[in-house]
């Protein structure tokens, strides 16, 4: 209204002056203040007018800027959540599936119950083409050959048949275990360390058991092997349990 009020003054003598071109210059000061006020309020209105669509300009110019700026972040954290969302049921699967195999050979390697060729009854051809059918090393096939008696020759067959089995479990551990630590990060934390005790349950039962079989412990070393049994199944079905409840969660959801 300053502004207002320091242009009062022009104002008032262009009133005086329109007042006289129209032959009402002796208008007296009462009718000529009358005028003025008029003049006044109407100059007022039309600067409080200009000032608010002013800022009214400036508040939509601020308003779109933020509405933008929301719009991208907003879009931006949509964009990650379903990146992420579409990584997780990718490796979850995946990491089930490796996680079911390195159980399964752990289990079958430590469990007390083997099978194994009865070896030691075999004739040397019946030998040489069961021997052939396997994965041993020529060195190894040579040592059960050259075992002094059939129960040498069997002896020497479990020892070496239990190395692989232990190799093939140990190898299932490490590619879980591998895939594990790779992707792990798209796995929400309480499956993920679900895994992670699972994966030490199998590990350490296999480890155990190798142990006892290369150092030929007496008594036998039995505590992983327990903690194993006890377990291991019921882990296993509880993270079960969960990664389906993830995958099929967003099939349930209501929206």
């Amino acid at each position: 209204m300053e502004q207002v009020w320091a242009n009062f003054g022009p104002v008032w003598e262009w009133g005086k002056s329109t007042l006289a071109l129209l032959g009402l210059g002796g208008v007296t000061v009462g009718g000529a203040a009358a005028v003025g006020y008029g003049l006044f309020k109407w100059l007022g209105e039309k600067w409080i007018d200009q000032k608010f669509k002013k800022q009214m300009e400036t508040y939509k110019i601020e308003q779109s800027r933020e509405l933008e700026r929301l719009r991208h972040k907003i879009n931006g954290v949509f964009d990650r959540t379903i990146r992420l969302h579409t990584k997780e049921f990718e490796v979850l699967p995946d990491l089930w599936g490796k996680l079911v195999e390195a159980h399964a050979w752990g289990a079958n390697y430590i469990s007390a119950l083997q099978e194994y060729a009865d070896v030691g009854r075999m004739d040397d051809e019946e030998l040489e083409e069961y021997l052939a059918g396997t994965t041993f090393m020529e060195v190894q096939k040579r040592d059960i050959r050259d075992a002094p008696n059939g129960s040498e020759r069997l002896k020497t067959f479990t020892k070496i048949s239990d190395l692989y089995r232990h190799n093939e479990a140990a190898e299932k551990i490490r590619i879980f275990a591998t895939s594990l630590r790779k992707d792990g990060i798209f796995v929400k934390p309480e499956i993920k360390a679900d895994m992670d005790e699972l994966l030490k349950l199998i590990r350490d039962a296999v480890l155990e058991k190798r142990m006892n079989e290369e150092d030929d412990i007496r008594p036998r070393l039995r505590d992983e092997f327990k903690r194993f049994k006890n377990e291991a199944q019921q882990l296993l079905e509880k993270i079960e349990a969960m990664i389906a409840d993830r995958l099929w969660d967003s099939t349930t959801t209501e929206v």
